[in-house]
């Protein structure tokens, strides 16, 4: 049966080597979201080939295109093209993982029901969409399906096989009487959460199509992807340097991160070309393209790679933020911004990308950067906390993650000029000790506003009194009607991992 307070997603992948170690991270998350489907689909960078198909002259600039230049092959034949068997074996990790990961969380799905939702898409070659499929079948049945929820559709590779999908309820239904109202519930529905555009399915047949249909970019490529050595020295970046990696994520205590590729590892990928192949050509480490074309220092052995795609899914997740509120209210996947752009009909599109924000280093030097980054440290410890679960049999050996409530809600009215008290209340299921802290967030925040009454509050998990916390937001005497102050909220406990939980209050001027 369903469980409606979940948001419900499907992944979309193209098995890049950092697809297969997303899949590998997010099954350990898994608990967070319904999942109703993993497909294999092609992109710009893998595919299978198809008998006789030609390679068009591109009409099209992908996201990726102006920072790394990628060589393309023919459509009759594979490219870079790692089989399909590999997502059953995750799958098989998974379940060795399962039996302890369910004594910490509830909500894991069954390794079982994982394998009867993964299904083979559209992977023919970049953009194609030439005939149903199975991954598209599965697509089609959950867009037409009566669940109330938002559908949302990661997309870690290419978008052909959700628009082989929306082409097939198109043909069915265009024409018919309830066309239009069928038209209208799914550009409400379907919202797709994308690494870019890596094929040309959105730009030639959704954004044609189905305008409507919010096509989020995900792209914090700098704090989650290969070009994280540009990234200023902080928390988050130590938490993706190989000490950290070997001893949190590479320790034995989980198989579905004993095969997680990192740096010079050894791991090796069927299909990949030698240029691709970072577990097992140490050459890469010195030459790899972004010691090449950025001039990013080498890589050292156990070094995060990369999830350039886990962005889509971490959007998802609740972690007190209010992000699917809103794209533009930031979270741990970041901030967006709703472009101002249109099909070639002229009709507006509903396509968002990523905002930077402020961001202050150990150096202390304040830089403007992918508004995702001050959350990764928070993404890798929730990581390895889970990797820990994988071997920790009951729920007392392993550490989870506090929760965090703020008295009276996270909605707000306030007058110019008015002082308004927020009351935090936090508690750690393993009595750890616990910190408050709160900041305003300029970047959205549309007036002035100051913290009063101190900045943190320590409290002790058990033993803290009922209110855990207090802060006052005094809102800017020139502040008007409809303005709003965004105030960040953070629990964090005390233990080995530092897990945290957040909350977002929005204070609006009346």
């Amino acid at each position: 049966m369903a469980d409606y307070s979940k948001v419900r997603t499907i992944i979309t992948q193209d098995a890049e080597v950092d697809d297969q170690n997303s899949l590998r991270h997010f099954l350990l998350c898994s608990n967070e979201v319904e999942l109703q489907g993993i497909v294999q689909t092609s992109s710009k960078f893998h595919w299978i080939g198809v008998p006789g198909a030609v390679k068009p002259e591109k009409k099209y600039k992908d996201d990726f295109e102006s920072e790394i230049p990628i060589e393309s092959g023919d459509y009759d034949k594979p490219y870079r093209w790692p089989g399909t068997d590999w997502m059953w074996r995750v799958i098989d990790d998974y379940e060795k993982d399962y039996p302890n990961l369910i004594k910490h969380a509830e909500g894991y799905p069954i390794p079982d029901y994982l394998r009867s939702i993964t299904k083979v898409g559209n992977i023919g070659y970049e953009g194609e969409r030439e005939n149903p499929s199975d991954g598209s079948e599965l697509i089609r049945e959950r867009i037409l399906d009566d669940d109330p929820r938002k559908l949302y559709l990661q997309v870690w590779g290419g978008c052909n096989t959700i628009a082989r999908a929306l082409m097939d309820i198109q043909s069915e239904y265009e024409g018919t009487d309830e066309w239009d109202a069928l038209h209208a519930k799914i550009s409400d529905k379907v919202i797709i959460t994308a690494c870019g555009e890596q094929d040309p399915a959105y730009r030639e047949y959704i954004a044609e199509e189905w305008p409507g249909i919010v096509f989020v970019k995900t792209l914090q490529m700098e704090s989650y992807a290969y070009p994280w050595y540009m990234m200023p020295e902080s928390e988050s970046k130590d938490t993706l340097k190989c000490d950290f990696m070997k001893s949190e994520i590479l320790n034995g205590k989980s198989a579905l991160a004993n095969d997680y590729c990192t740096w010079s590892d050894g791991h090796y990928y069927e299909g990949e070309t030698d240029d691709n192949q970072f577990g097992t050509n140490l050459d890469l480490a010195e030459n790899w393209f972004g010691a090449r074309i950025f001039g990013l220092p080498a890589a050292k052995k156990y070094d995060f790679l990369s999830e350039g795609d886990s962005p889509t899914f971490f959007i998802l997740f609740d972690k007190g933020f209010r992000t699917l509120e809103d794209f533009s209210y930031g979270g741990y996947a970041g901030r967006y911004y709703k472009k101002d752009e249109v099909n070639s009909k002229g009709e507006p599109l509903n396509v968002w990308d990523v905002c930077k924000d402020s961001f202050t280093g150990y150096d202390g030097e304040t830089k403007e950067i992918e508004s995702m980054w001050p959350y990764v440290a928070d993404i890798q410890r929730d990581f390895a906390a889970r990797v820990e679960w994988a071997s920790a049999d009951t729920f007392e050996k392993g550490e989870h993650r506090p929760s965090l409530s703020i008295t009276g809600g996270t909605d707000r009215t306030a007058a110019p000029g008015e002082t308004v008290m927020l009351h935090a209340e936090a508690a750690s299921p393993d009595g750890s000790d616990l910190r408050i802290s709160w900041r305003i967030y300029p970047e959205i925040s549309t007036c002035d506003a100051e913290l009063v009454y101190g900045s943190e509050y320590e409290i002790e998990g058990e033993k803290s009194p009922a209110e855990h916390g207090a802060i006052g937001v005094v809102i800017s005497q020139n502040a008007k009607p409809g303005d709003k102050v965004h105030v960040i909220v953070k629990a964090q406990a005390n233990g080995h991992h530092k897990l945290t939980y957040y909350q977002q209050v929005i204070i609006t001027v009346k």
